[in-house]
């Protein structure tokens, strides 16, 4: 644990000056930042690989009681070590410098429209994908490895699954709230907002939710993210926007990461048992207070009054107004304001195309069309440029192949743990629209913030909810939710 310690303090520099690059850094420390980072990447490989760390690993696991925490240290840590050890440094460099410029060049192409600029990197970044997934190995699909490292134990199979379990009922009842549905305007939503004072209101209304910002802070940056270094210093960014939906659910999504991160137990920090377990549990949290609490009617009822204060009266709309607004239900180009149906209808366009150049099928000089041809099948229009189209993700740019359907795995737990904290606290939009978040909170810190990293992601989603990873809760949340909005 002291040599990990080591291991924990380099990627918690790496975290930091990732977090610089997005906030602060300006423009001209690109080139040193990708080498510094570079650095601290193959110095934290090299600890996880090294034959000292590995001999110590193989002693401890045949000397700890297998039901200890110990225990599930040791499992979380030979996992790391058996995916590092597989990679070569090689790699693990070339992916960190290839990364770090392909997240500069990002960050001038996408405003412009230029793909162009970006066709080279993201083709290198697909095959080091590969690369990754032939040394790591897999029994049955590419795809398993990559998806694996962000979500353990799914496969390109249980992916698929998923999705075709949701993909039809999606398209229907969007289909039916357009076609019968009251019509919904969030015109008044729209606008010259403020992003410093909509900032102010969020970062207001997270304290009243119990986000610590003695332990934590809220920034405004091109794409919104959380990053820890530890569980006394986690930071969000929040993106801004035309819509209010732009700072205001981007900064309860990220306090949804957020909160899992300063809930975990002091006890376990700098080991492997710190922060959140997985990917998709991770995104449970923040899709649940982004959405599931975010956009509910007893939020709104306490918060809105603050809202228009710090606004000046704007939004000039009463809570029924409000509320259905902020759930409009309306195909978008981009994935981080669309709305919760149609969601995971972008996340399954960012799925298929990463199975698809991971298997050949598309190469990165076809991505723009590709895309755009998925866009008008699944949600029914195709992104004008590709600002709005393929460049709109920062993931690609890092090599984060395998990471999205995390998200949508995301919403069907968070609806799953929903109901399972119905059933403690069955009035919860009472309890909200009084101020009262601490039982929420404590309900949640206790059955999933305080367990971090300590049970792998299915055996925490049954000890929580009583079953694995199902559509199911989601699809009658969705249904009962959007079916009264539009009075269908």
């Amino acid at each position: 644990m002291e040599l990990y310690g080591d291991y924990v303090a380099l990627g918690a520099a790496r975290s930091l000056l990732s977090w610089d690059q997005q906030v602060l850094m300006p423009p001209g420390g690109a080139a040193a930042r990708a080498a510094h980072l570079g650095v601290l990447t193959s110095r934290g490989h090299a600890i996880l690989t090294s034959d000292g760390l590995r001999r110590m690993l193989e002693s401890a696991e045949r000397e700890t009681d297998p039901d200890s925490d110990e225990a599930a240290m040791l499992r979380v840590l030979r996992r790391d070590v058996d995916h590092e050890t597989k990679l070569p440094a090689e790699l693990v460099d070339r992916k960190v410098r290839i990364g770090s410029e392909a997240y500069q060049i990002w960050k001038t192409a996408k405003p412009v429209n230029d793909y162009g600029a970006l066709e080279s990197h993201f083709q290198q970044l697909f095959d080091l994908a590969k690369e990754t997934a032939d040394h790591l190995g897999y029994k049955q699909h590419p795809y398993d490895a990559l998806i694996d490292q962000f979500e353990e134990g799914a496969t390109y199979a249980s992916a698929r699954a998923m999705f075709d379990e949701i993909r039809r009922p999606i398209i229907e009842l969007v289909r039916e709230i357009r076609d019968k549905g009251r019509k919904v305007d969030d015109g008044k939503l729209r606008g010259g907002w403020d992003s410093a004072a909509l900032r102010d209101f969020t970062e207001a209304a997270a304290t009243e939710i119990g986000y610590d910002f003695r332990r934590g802070r809220l920034d405004i940056a091109p794409n919104a993210f959380c990053s820890t270094f530890d569980r006394g210093d986690v930071r969000m960014t929040t993106r801004p926007s035309d819509h209010i939906k732009g700072v205001v659910s981007s900064s309860f999504h990220e306090m949804g990461h957020g909160l899992y991160e300063q809930g975990s137990p002091a006890k376990w920090e700098t080991t492997p048992l710190s922060g959140g377990i997985s990917l998709a549990v991770h995104e449970s949290q923040s899709r649940m207070w982004e959405n599931i609490i975010g956009r509910s009617r007893g939020f709104w009822s306490y918060f809105l009054p603050k809202l228009r204060t710090r606004l000046g009266g704007r939004p000039d709309c009463d809570l029924d107004e409000f509320y259905r607004a902020i759930n409009i239900v309306r195909p978008e180009f981009v994935r981080v304001g669309a709305d919760e149906l149609t969601y995971n209808l972008h996340i399954l366009v960012r799925f298929e195309l990463e199975v698809e150049i991971v298997t050949g099928k598309v190469t990165a000089k076809d991505l723009p069309d590709a895309w755009n041809a998925k866009y008008a099948d699944y949600l029914g229009i195709t992104p004008p440029t590709d600002t709005v189209g393929v460049l709109q993700d920062v993931h690609w740019t890092r090599g984060s192949i395998g990471y999205f359907p995390t998200y949508a795995m995301g919403n069907l737990i968070g609806a799953q743990i929903w109901e399972a904290l119905l059933k403690d606290i069955p009035e919860p939009q009472g309890l909200m629209a009084r101020g009262e978040f601490r039982p929420i909170l404590e309900w949640l810190q206790t059955r999933i913030y305080a367990l971090a990293s300590r049970y792998p992601p299915s055996e925490l989603i049954t000890r929580v909810t009583g079953e694995p990873m199902t559509a199911k809760p989601w699809l009658r949340y969705a249904n009962e939710k959007y079916r009264a909005i539009y009075e269908l």
